[in-house]
This record gives C-alpha cells, structure tokens and sequence, in this order.
C-alpha cells in the first residue's frame, strides 16, 4: 500500500514537472515568435532599403535633410504632435477632474461614453470631423470656417503668414477628441480614490490656503506623472496619424504620411530610388523619436503605478457630494464635444445636395445608405467590405488575445521571480509596434511577401498580420494590471487540493481574468476593425477591401456626384456603429478601478 502511495506521489510530482516545462516553453515560444513577427518586417524593410539606395543605416540619418519634404513633414509632425498633446490635456484635466471628484448619476456611462473616441477608427474620426468643418457644417454656419479658411480664420492667416491655420486647428482638436479619454483613464482612478483629509489638512496649514502651494506640494506629485503619461501617449499617438492627417490637413505632410504617399514605390531596385531614400531615412528617424516616447512613457507610468488608491471610489465621491456648477458645465461641454463628430457624421449620411435656382440645399434620402450597401460608387458594397472586415478582426482575436495573454503573464511572472529589469524590458519590447508605425510594418510585409513568396498576396488573411503587431501593445496594457491585481492565495490553495494544472490554473486564475480578458478582446476587434495604415498599403495590393478602406475610396471620388459625400458618411456611420457595439462589451465588464490607460 505504501509503495502504491508513493508511486502516485511520483507521478504527482512528474506531471506537474511537465506542466511546468510545458507552461516555461509556451511562453518562450511566444516571446520569441512575437519579438520575431514585430522585428521581421521593420528590419526587413530597412535591409531591402539599403540595397536599393545603398546607404548605410547612419548616412540614411545624416541625409534625412535631402530627401524631399523630409524637413518640413519633420517640423510639422513636431509641431502638430506637441500641439496636440498640450490641447488634450487643457481639454482632458478639467474634464477628468470634474469627473473624479464628485457623486455623478450613472457616472460609468458617462465614463465609457467619453472613452468613445479613443476606440473609434480613425477614418470615422476624419470623417466626423469632416463633416463638422465642411462647408455648410456646424461651424461654417456659426461663422468659423476652418475648411475653406474664410471669414475669422481666412482674416488671421492673410495678417499672420500662417498657412492654413483652420486645418491645422481642426487636426488638433481631432487629436484630442480621439486621445480624451487617455486623460480620463489615468487620472480619474486616482483622483477618485485619494483620500480628501490629505487635501483638508494642507489647507489647515498657513501656506496651504494659496492654491498654487496645494498644487505644487499635492496635486503636481501625485496627478504629475498620470498627466505625463497620458501627454506622452497623446503625443505619440498623434505623431504617427494618418487618416486624421490625410484628410484634415490635406496641404500638409506628417513623417507618416509621407511615407505612406512613397510607399508604394519604394523598395523596387532601379525604380524610383528617391522614394526609397525617403523611407528610409524618414522611417529611422521616425522610430528613434517614438522608441524615446515609448521609454518616457514607462517611465512616467512607473512613477503612476506606484501611487496607492486609499480609500473606495464610492466614499470619496460621497464625501465631496454633488457636483458644482463649474463641474457640470465642463462635463456638459465635454459630452456635447464628444457627441457632436458623431452627430454630424450620421446627419450628413442623410443629407444629399442639390442646387436650386442658383443656390446649395439639402434633401434628406436614403440615397446614400443605398449606394453605400450596394457599392454603386466603391469597389464592392459596405455589406461585403463589412464581412472583410470582421473576417480580419476575429482572426485577429484568435491570435492576438491568446498571445498578449501569455506576454502579460510573462512579464508578471518574471517581475514577481524578482527579474525586474527583464520584465521590463519584455514589457518595453510589447509596446515596439507602436514605435514602427502601422505603414512600417504594412511596408515591411508588402516588401518581404513579394522578395520571398509574392504568392502571399493572393491570401485573403494577409493583413490579419500587422493586425496582430498592432493590438497585442493593447493586450498586454489590459491583461498586465489584472495580474498584478491575482491573489496568489487562490493559485496556493488549489495546488494544496491537487488539482490538476489546468484545473489551478481555470480556478485561480481565468476565473479572476474573464473581465479583463473581455475587455481586452473586445479592443481588439474594435482596433482591427479600425486599422487603417497598413491595411491601406497591404489591402491596396490584394482584391479584399475593408470597410474603413472604402470609406477612404467613397471620399477620394470626385465631389460632382452629389450622393458621394453621404455614401461615404453613410459607410462611416456603419463602421462607426460596429465599433461602438464592441466597445460597449467591453466596457460593461471593464472594472472602475482599471487603470490600463486604454
């Protein structure tokens, strides 16, 4: 009887042995498939560009001058990034305040209602705000022009020397529409949480009635590097725009939309070298900037991590009590700007033009809604480019969600195994997609498929690729939070009840994680749906177009046909409409205390 006994114990102990190798190798080949799969195309499209122009990696930087347009594009990326950045907290800190600070009715919906914008693709964006500056659109008729720069607008850039400053304008507040609620998410957990009574006792002290000391010794500590990191963020994420850019500020050139513009001929021996060398030099110099975003912002969100919620979100709203009439406007004023591209996008798909006796009216129709699903005006109908589209984003899903899962664990695991400098070096390379761009990575994989198999464009999941690279980051920056917040008690307790590996790990850990897993699925789908830089050079090559793709091509036709402009919108609006029902998921099972950031 005791030999039987100890035979179990042994095999007890063999299994779980083998669980954990087997567990030790899954995540290895997951790191190293996914350090490949985001290296793979920059470094092969740089391999490919230096064969063509034959320039090293550092005469590609030191000539980024001579490449044409390089220099402007540059200063003007700059300029509209940083811009953008100092808009969106101007915007986002008064309305995150306001929020955090006292006791809202339905408080999570007006929460998820302002995090909108930041799951909405971008080509929806541009369109919102198209419609918004167009001529006849809310702010043509209460006389800020932006689009045709007339009136006020047109006054200052004839006195200033200002080129175009009405797109410029409207570029900006698009970025800080879309990057809003990076603010909320970072800054509103804490505020919510800090205990009033720090507040109270500084104001007891002498120095602590003038407010400037109380933001200096209080607020600037503790709300400082969740401003940071949200500013950085806005920044990066605006920095590497292109739809808002395409569209919004069409006399203008950001580093990635000139390169998206050269992309299509670049990397081909004896043909057009000059696109070649401005990719090349333009995408070094572009991922050096945003790989030391990337660092100040782990930084920044090191120092945010390390601030402690003291007491629960529901005391401390209790304790401020109702809102102040300051608070209610600036909420009010943030819904109504939240609302209004939406509002105006799905008005407009409504509205045909047409001229009577000398003068532009509007009829309303379903014209456009027609055309739209048809695909009278586009290469294949909204209903079609809409199954190629949630064809892509669950593909997607099937891979992305599964492979940030076991990124994050890894990360969690090794900062928990004391490896703090490996774990936050995996977690530096997780965010690398971000610092390549989307069109680098399209390129990169345009480049290599027709170098080593030009049969891959023929695959209909070809662009299910660089939508991996680019909404893993976002799994990771889900999934990692929800580790940190596991109590390994439960993981110990089945263990102790000998349970078999899967068995510990559904009951001590998924059953803790299905929330933020959902969540993390669902920005998945909604970001794939979105995507639209290297589907826009991948799709572009092959015969699938996606739905944000088709709205790009419904707005490049001519304008004469009146029913264009609301076939487009009417196509935005569908794209817009799925977005919105995946997010909603998502924030339904998404905790008050997240602080992903995303």
């Amino acid at each position: 009887m005791a030999k039987s006994h100890s035979v179990i114990e042994v095999d007890n102990v063999y299994s779980k042995s083998s669980a954990i190798v087997s567990e030790r190798s899954l995540r290895s080949i997951a790191v190293v498939l996914f350090l490949l799969g985001v290296s793979m195309p920059f470094v092969y499209a740089i391999h490919r560009l230096n064969q063509v122009t034959q320039w090293t990696a550092w005469e590609a930087i030191l000539r980024f001058n001579t490449a044409n347009g390089a220099g402007e594009a540059l200063r003007f990326t700059f300029i509209e990034a940083l811009a953008s950045a100092a808009l969106t907290v101007m915007i986002g800190l008064p309305v995150a305040w306001s929020l955090s600070r006292y006791r809202w009715n339905r408080v999570r919906i007006i929460r998820a209602f302002l995090a909108v914008p930041f799951v909405t693709p971008a080509i929806v964006a541009a369109m919102g705000f198209l419609s918004l500056i167009r001529d006849g659109g809310l702010l043509s008729r209460i006389g800020i022009d932006l689009r045709l720069e007339t009136g006020v607008v047109g006054y200052i850039a004839e006195h200033s020397g200002w080129d175009h400053p009405g797109h410029f304008l409207a570029l900006i507040l698009a970025h800080a529409w879309f990057n809003l609620s990076l603010m909320i998410r970072f800054i509103e957990p804490t505020l919510s949480t800090l205990d009033p009574a720090w507040e109270e006792q500084l104001t007891v002290l002498p120095s602590g009635k003038k407010k400037w000391v109380r933001i200096r010794t209080l607020w600037m500590p503790i709300l400082g590097p969740a401003v940071m990191c949200a500013a950085a963020l806005s920044f990066l994420f605006s920095f590497t725009s292109f739809a808002l850019v395409k569209w919004l500020a069409p006399n203008n050139h950001t580093l990635e939309s000139l390169m998206a513009e050269a992309g299509s001929s670049a990397g081909i021996v004896g043909y057009r070298v000059d696109s070649s060398e401005l990719i090349y030099s333009v995408a070094l110099i572009q991922f050096f900037i945003l790989l030391l975003t990337l660092l100040l912002t782990a930084s920044f969100q090191k120092r945010f991590t390390r601030r402690l919620s003291l007491l629960s979100e529901k005391g401390v709203r209790n304790h401020h009590g109702r809102p102040t009439l300051r608070a209610k406007i600036t909420l009010l004023l943030a819904l109504a700007f939240t609302a209004l591209p939406f509002l105006s996008t799905i008005i407009s798909s409504f509205q045909v033009r047409k001229v009577v006796d000398g003068t532009v009216q509007s009829d309303w129709s379903l014209q456009g809604w027609r055309n739209a699903w048809t695909g009278d005006l586009s290469t294949m109908g909204a209903n079609e480019a809409m199954l190629n589209s949630i064809s892509y984003a669950i593909a997607t899903l099937l891979i992305a969600l599964p492979l940030g899962w076991i990124l994050a664990s890894t990360i969690h695991k090794l900062d928990s195994a004391g490896w703090k400098k490996s774990a936050r070096s995996l977690d530096l390379f997780c965010m690398l997609p971000l610092a390549i761009s989307a069109l680098m990575v399209g390129l990169g994989v345009l480049l290599g498929g027709l170098r080593w198999y030009p049969e891959m464009f023929n695959w209909f999941f070809l662009p299910v690729y660089p939508h991996v690279l680019l909404t893993v980051p976002f799994v990771v920056r889900v999934m990692l939070p929800a580790y940190g917040s596991l109590d390994p008690r439960y993981t110990e307790q089945c263990r102790l009840l000998n349970l078999t590996p899967i068995q510990t790990w559904y009951h001590g850990t998924l059953m803790f994680l299905r929330g933020p897993a959902v969540v993390a699925g669902s920005l998945t789908l909604a970001f794939s749906l979105g995507e639209f830089g290297a589907s826009w050079l991948l799709v572009r090559s092959g015969s699938w177009d996606t739905l944000s793709i088709v709205v790009d091509q419904l707005m490049g036709r001519p304008m004469f046909d009146p029913s264009v402009y609301p076939t487009a919108m009417a196509a935005s609006t569908m794209l817009m409409c799925l977005t919105f029902g995946l997010f909603l998921i998502a924030e339904r099972f998404r905790e008050s205390s997240d602080r992903s950031g995303f």
